[in-house]
C-alpha cells in the first residue's frame, strides 16, 4: 500500500477537524445523548474551566442534566498533526484510510450561548487531541474521538 503524502496528511488533518468540531459542537446543542460517543473510552484528560472530568459519560451527564440548551458559533478552528502513524491503528486499505492514521491537536475559539436567546454570549477557547476512532464498527461512526480536552470559558 502507498504511503499518503504530505497533502493527503493536511487534507484528512483538515476535513477531520472541522467535520469533527461541527458535529461535537452541533451534538452539545441538539443531541445531547450522543456526546459520551465522541470520547475514546480511555480519555486522558478532560477538563472543564479546571474542573476535571471523568470520561464521556460524564461530559453527557453535565450536559444533559446540569446545563441549559447550548448554542456555540465557531470563530476558529487550527489543527496541527502529532502524530502520522498513530500507534493503535493497523494500515488502511488506501492512501486515505492511511493518512486517517493520525493523532492532531485541534483548537477551536468561539462564543456560546446557554439558555434562551436573550441569554449572553460568552467567549470561548478549547483544545482537543483527537485520536483514530479505532472501537467503534458501526456504519456511520465517527473518524476521530477525544482522548484529551480542555474547554475554557473566557473572561
Amino acid at each position: 500500500m502507498a504511503t499518503p503524502k504530505e497533502d493527503d496528511y493536511t487534507k484528512a488533518s483538515t476535513e477531520g477537524a472541522l467535520d469533527f468540531v461541527q458535529l461535537y459542537h452541533s451534538a452539545l446543542s441538539s443531541n445531547k445523548r450522543s456526546i459520551a460517543s465522541f470520547y475514546s473510552a480511555t480519555p486522558t484528560n478532560i477538563l472543564f474551566n479546571g474542573n476535571v472530568i471523568a470520561d464521556g459519560p460524564a461530559v453527557e451527564d453535565i450536559f444533559t442534566k446540569q446545563l441549559p440548551t447550548a448554542h456555540h458559533e465557531i470563530q476558529s478552528v487550527d489543527c496541527q498533526i502529532i502524530n502520522k502513524t498513530y500507534p493503535t491503528t493497523t494500515p488502511g486499505t488506501s492512501v486515505r484510510a492511511n493518512a486517517k492514521n493520525i493523532s492532531m491537536l485541534v483548537a477551536v475559539s468561539g462564543s456560546v450561548k446557554y439558555g434562551d436567546k436573550d441569554s449572553p454570549l460568552h467567549g470561548f477557547s478549547e483544545t482537543f487531541v483527537l485520536i483514530p476512532n479505532t472501537e467503534s464498527k458501526e456504519k456511520n461512526r465517527k473518524d476521530w474521538v477525544i482522548q484529551s480536552q480542555n474547554f475554557r470559558l473566557v473572561a
